[in-house]
């Protein structure tokens, strides 16, 4: 029941936001991709209020997915390790393509070693997995906001 609550209070929040119904929409569903595409905790915040800004979407919208995924991380890397299994079963030559590493003892080193140590079928997996989720996220937001577009108008004209 919490899980319901939880996604749901977002989900207000979403549809509450100024903008055009296809800006936030592109919004959230950048900030969904970026948790599965950039795997690195809160980096993918960052990185999606950048890309946002960068490809004029509404980047609270952005920002405020990104966290929505935040508690759901275990589940997105191992979906990612699945399909990256998937991947080296169907082509085993991109099992052995080597990522070059930064040195370093760095907690941020660290946490790209462990990344980049997967190799390049775990990267082209959260690839596949963010551009699924953002299709996924963009056409049912999408379809809610201009439902509620449609449904503050009606209202309003009586």
């Amino acid at each position: 029941m919490r899980l319901k609550r939880y996604l749901r209070y977002h989900y207000f929040k979403m549809i509450r936001l100024r903008d055009k119904p296809s800006k936030v929409a592109r919004g959230a569903g950048l900030g969904f991709a970026m948790d599965f595409a950039v795997p690195i905790p809160l980096v993918s915040i960052f990185i999606a209020f950048l890309t946002a800004r960068v490809l004029k979407v509404n980047s609270l919208a952005a920002v405020m997915s990104a966290t929505v995924l935040k508690p759901f991380f275990p589940g997105i890397v191992l979906l990612n390790v699945y399909i990256q299994s998937i991947l080296t079963s169907l082509f085993p030559v991109l099992g052995r393509l080597v990522i070059p590493r930064p040195g370093g003892t760095g907690f941020l080193e660290k946490i790209i070693n462990s990344i980049l140590s997967r190799g390049v079928p775990y990267l082209l997996a959260g690839l596949i997995n963010g551009l699924v989720v953002f299709a996924v996220s963009y056409i049912i937001l999408s379809y809610l906001l201009n439902l509620r577009l449609e449904r503050l108008k009606f209202r309003n004209r009586k």
